[in-house]
């Protein structure tokens, strides 16, 4: 992916990204909803890149109550507010741009969504339906048998999957989506890209032309490799490519009467009761969104720093980054979340993939955010991260002292790497713990795989040899280069940084606790500044509503407990350049 050129935008309580180009047919992308929006951020972006660079000005942007918008999913309406969001987009992308014909790109509910809008208003030239959804109905249906499979506790009204829920009156307001009783047609030219799961497809292509649409239908192939993961999830260019030369086909010659925003403008800003976000840019392309109160918490208190968990984007899981965000703002914490480089909305490092976690070089993105928000009047921050945000949030308190207390929840490894991984691999080996392998040393068949060369025992030989080196390491090595976590804790505990380190009970990533720091977490017993504590009834990735309430009572229990030394004292002059600890 080519680095984002989009600015963020903000119109009618709305936050977006408007991709800007020249021609005279502009395109506005309706997202999925809930965690396949997170699985299809990143494509996304780059599909309204490649727009962008055949000459369409493309907007994307988060409905009323998802995303970085203004609201939640609980006010009530949600499904006409939903609707009311794409024409907003739709008339902001005509005054902001000057473009004479709108095409609307809809993929699952968002597919359902903009065929819907389409209908209402009228006026759309072209429609691209990516795999839409039957109706709102059968949405509501698919998530609430995957919050059944995932064992999520559900709500006694409604539908929760994922940290995303569906209120009673939501569900009512999505009945009337149903593309089976369209009320006239959407669009002139629609080009269907169907599921090939599901014999739907036919079904909608015949009442589209019905209706008098010319419709082009197509397998959409690669659906269920987008929806797989958030850290998987990255289309291919074929299906870009297809989408973008159909919706260039005909296009009025020609630009558009627009005029490049000033660069001396004011940037965009989404007020909030009690808030104002901005989006910022710093660094080498890196994107975060800044949260500030409205009445000021005192002077000297710390901004926080979100991170990524995993490799969502800064919306964070189950949209907990902004609504920790909007909570902290309440109470007079100004709070950055921000994609690390090759996440969400932030440009990919030189010579590496997207979505890429647990990276060497991402203290270097942290540092940039540090000195943005120092220069913003900020010069101490409160780290805070779940997952890979953890880890990355411990490495940058080692190497930066503006850091003056962090939050991490379970953290999947305490090295980077150069590397990087995907979440499903940091998982796999966070999962394995020294002693579930010690009775397999003695076992003959184990060494008789071996020396067969079966991969899954030279696995295991790999792994204890690994767990073997990390044992020396901590006990013979030099801090932060032998990977030595305990000896971190000690020195963040001297430097006057305190620690909260949370786990989810049984949580997949006590093994890599046990490994790095012994069972229980023993070797943190008596070191300064740490509370290691335990989230019970929660998920790995804190989606469950209860478990992200837990989590924002405990941080803020964290915040109130900083000393008002550590609130007022200025920091010792410029950090000095440090090697991060790693692999």
């Amino acid at each position: 992916m080519t680095p984002a050129r989009f600015e963020g935008v903000v119109f009618e309580g709305c936050f977006g990204w408007l991709h800007p180009a020249g021609g005279r047919r502009g395109v506005v992308l309706c997202s999925p909803h809930g965690h396949e929006e997170l699985c299809v951020h990143r494509s996304w972006a780059a599909l309204a890149d490649r727009l962008a660079a055949a000459g369409m000005p493309t907007l994307r942007f988060d409905y009323p109550g998802t995303g970085d918008s203004a609201g939640s999913d609980e006010e009530p309406e949600r499904a006409r507010a939903w609707l009311d969001g794409i024409h907003a987009a739709i008339r902001f992308l005509r005054a902001a741009t000057g473009v004479e014909e709108v095409a609307l790109v809809g993929l699952r509910l968002g597919g359902t969504l903009a065929a819907m809008a389409a209908a209402e208003r009228g006026g759309v030239e072209r429609l691209v339906l990516m795999a839409p959804c039957a109706s709102g109905k059968a949405y509501a249906h698919e998530m609430k048998a995957m919050g059944r499979l995932a064992g999520a506790p559900q709500p006694p009204e409604g539908v929760e999957f994922a940290g995303f829920r569906l209120t009673a009156g939501t569900l009512a307001g999505m009945r009337a989506l149903d593309l089976a009783a369209l009320p006239a047609r959407p669009a002139p030219k629609i080009l269907l890209l169907a599921r090939t799961d599901v014999r739907d497809g036919a079904t909608l292509a015949a009442r589209l032309r019905a209706l008098g649409a010319e419709v082009e239908e197509e397998p959409f192939a690669d659906l269920a490799a987008l929806m797989n993961s958030v850290s998987r999830a990255l289309l291919p260019a074929a299906p870009l490519d297809r989408v973008a030369a159909w919706l260039g086909a005909d296009a009025p010659e020609g630009a558009a009467a627009w005029t490049p925003p000033d660069a001396l403008a004011p940037p965009a800003r989404l007020e909030l009761p009690g808030a104002v976000e901005t989006p910022v840019r710093f660094g080498s392309g890196l994107f975060g969104i800044l949260c500030e109160p409205v009445l000021c918490g005192g002077p000297g208190r710390p901004a926080v720093l979100l991170l990524n968990s995993g490799a969502t984007h800064h919306v964070g899981s189950g949209r907990m980054s902004v609504t920790l965000a909007r909570r902290l703002a309440a109470r007079g914490y100004a709070s950055l979340r921000m994609d690390a480089a090759g996440l969400g909305d932030s440009a990919p490092c030189p010579g590496r993939g997207d979505n890429l976690i647990y990276c060497c070089d991402g203290p270097d993105d942290t540092r940039a955010a540090l000195d943005w928000l120092e220069g913003r009047g900020y010069p101490r921050v409160v780290a805070v991260g779940l997952c890979a945000g953890a880890t990355l949030a411990l490495h940058t308190a080692l190497a930066d002292p503006r850091v003056a207390a962090q939050a991490l929840v379970n953290p999947g490894r305490f090295l980077l790497s150069a590397e990087g991984f995907t979440s499903e691999a940091v998982i796999q080996e966070a999962a394995k713990r020294p002693r579930d392998y010690l009775p397999k040393v003695a076992d003959p068949r184990a060494w008789r795989a071996v020396l067969r060369s079966d991969p899954k025992a030279l696995r295991v030989v790999r792994t204890l040899a690994a767990r073997a080196v990390d044992v020396l390491r901590d006990r013979f090595g030099s801090g932060a280069a032998s990977g030595d976590a305990a000896q971190w804790f000690r020195r963040l505990g001297e430097r006057g940084v305190s620690t909260l380190l949370l786990y989810s009970a049984g949580d997949v990533t006590l093994g890599e606790l046990e490994s790095r720091l012994g069972r229980g977490g023993r070797r943190l017993r008596g070191v300064a500044g740490v509370r290691l504590e335990t989230l019970e009834d929660a998920d790995h990735s804190l989606m469950l509503r209860a478990a992200q309430e837990r989590f924002a009572a405990r941080l803020e229990e964290h915040l109130a407990t900083l000393s008002a030394a550590n609130q007022t004292e200025e920091p010792a002059g410029r950090p000095a350049r440090m090697g991060a600890p790693g692999a």
